[in-house]
C-alpha cells in the first residue's frame, strides 16, 4: 500500500505522544522513523514500530529523559542518556559534535545509557547537510556471534558515513557490520527465502543460508532466536569490533566483566552511540571538496562494469532515488507491516486518519 509522507509522520508522532513524548521529541522521533521509511529501510522505520511499543511499555525507553554531560573537551564529549529514547539522543548528540567541529575541525559525541536510535545514517546525514562529513554508529541488543563463533556477544553494530558531494548525490554509506542485518534477515525467513550466503549460525553451531533455522518468530521484527547473525566475515568481525570499541567501550557503557552470551528467551542489550562530525573547511575549502567528490562519482559510475553489473552504483544513490520517488507518490509499505500498524494503533488508541 502506499501512505503519504505527512499521513506517516502524524501516525509516528501520535505514537510518541501515547508514549509520553511532548511536542519536539514527538517530532524528532517521527522525522528519525520517516527518513528510514523514505530511503526504503523500513525495518528501521514503521518494521520498529511494534518492537519500540515493547521498549517504551517495559520502561527500558522513555521520552523526557535529561541528556547529561559526564566528561567534555573542545573536541569531545561524553553523555549519559538515563535510557532517553535513542532517536532524540540521536539527533542532540551530533548537534553537539557539529558544534565542536565548527570550531575545533572535529567533533566527537559518546553515549552512554542510550536507547534504539534507529537509522545509523539519520545522524550522519544531519552532519552532511550542515556541509561536514558525519560518522554514526551504534550497539543494541546482542545478536551477532563472533566470527568463528556460535553465541551471540554483539548487535549487529551499523556504522554510518555521509559525505557531502557538489550537483552528485552524497556518498551515504549505512550497513551493519553483521553478514545482514537483523531486519533484513527477519523478512527473508518471512518470505521463506534464502540469503544470498550464509548470514547465520544455527543452534548447532552450522554456518547456513536459511533464515527459518534461527529466526522463531517471523512476524516479530525484533524475534527470538536459536542462534544468531554472523558478522560480514573476517573483515567484517574487525568493523564490529571497531563499533563496539568507538561506542560500548568508549562511552563505558560496556566493560565486559562477568560477560555472558545472550540468552536466546531474553533482549540483553548494551545501548551506546558515538556520533562524528568532520568539518571539511578546517582542511580545504569545501566548494574544492564537493568538486573533487563530484569528480570521483562520475568517474567512478562512468567506469566498465563487470560481468552480472549493469553498472557501477556508489552507496547511497538507491536510497536518494527511493527518497524522491517515495516523497512525490507516497510511501511503499508491506502489507503485513501496515497490518502490525493497525493492530498496535487499535491497541493504544492511535489515529490512523492523521
Amino acid at each position: 500500500m502506499r501512505i503519504t509522507v505527512d499521513r506517516l509522520r502524524g501516525i509516528y508522532e501520535s505514537f510518541a505522544r501515547g508514549h509520553g513524548a511532548g511536542a519536539e521529541e514527538a517530532a524528532i522521533f517521527a522525522e528519525g522513523l520517516l527518513r528510514a521509511d523514505l530511503r526504503g529501510h523500513h525495518t528501521q522505520g514503521i518494521g520498529l514500530l511494534p518492537y519500540f511499543d515493547q521498549l517504551f511499555s517495559a520502561e527500558v525507553m522513555r521520552f523526557g529523559q535529561p541528556l547529561t554531560v559526564e566528561r567534555e573537551s573542545p573536541a569531545t564529549v561524553l553523555l549519559d542518556g538515563h535510557g532517553g529514547v535513542g532517536h532524540v539522543i540521536g539527533v542532540r548528540a551530533m548537534d553537539m559534535a557539529i558544534d565542536k567541529a565548527a570550531s575545533s575541525g572535529i567533533g566527537l559525541a559518546t553515549v552512554r545509557r542510550s536507547g534504539d536510535c534507529g537509522m545509523a545514517s539519520n545522524y550522519a546525514i544531519r552532519a552532511m547537510e550542515r556541509g561536514m562529513i558525519g560518522i554514526s554508529m551504534s550497539t543494541g541488543p546482542l545478536l551477532v556471534a563472533p566470527w568463528g563463533g556460535r553465541d551471540a556477544y554483539f548487535c549487529t553494530n551499523p556504522l554510518a558515513i555521509a559525505v557531502p558531494a557538489g550537483k552528485h548525490d552524497p556518498i551515504v554509506i549505512d550497513m551493519a557490520t553483521s553478514a545482514y542485518s537483523m531486519g533484513k534477515v527477519v523478512l527473508t525467513a518471512r518470505d521463506g527465502q534464502h540469503l544470498g550466503e550464509k548470514g547465520v549460525v544455527d543452534q548447532n553451531g552450522i554456518y547456513t543460508d536459511d533464515p527459518a533455522r534461527v529466526i522463531l518468530d517471523v512476524m516479530d521484527r525484533e524475534s527470538r532466536m536459536s542462534g544468531a547473525l554472523i558478522p560480514a566475515g573476517p573483515k567484517g568481525f574487525g568493523m564490529l569490533l571497531l563499533v563496539d570499541i568507538l561506542s560500548a567501550l568508549l562511552s563505558g557503557e560496556r566493560d565486559w566483566q562477568e560477560e555472558r552470551p545472550a540468552d536466546p528467551s531474553g533482549r540483553a542489550a548494551y545501548y551506546a552511540q558515538t556520533f562524528i562530525a568532520i568539518s571539511i573547511e578546517h582542511f580545504q575549502d569545501p566548494d574544492a571538496f564537493a568538486a573533487a567528490a563530484d569528480r570521483m562519482i562520475e568517474t567512478l559510475i562512468r567506469s566498465r562494469p563487470a560481468q552480472g553489473f549493469s553498472a557501477v552504483r556508489l552507496p547511497g544513490g538507491g536510497a536518494a532515488d527511493t527518497e524522491r520517488e517515495y516523497r512525490a507518490n507516497g510511501i511503499n509499505l508491506r502489507d503485513e507491516e501496515w497490518a502490525m500498524v493497525e493492530q498496535l494503533a487499535s491497541r493504544r488508541g492511535i489515529a490512523l486518519d492523521v
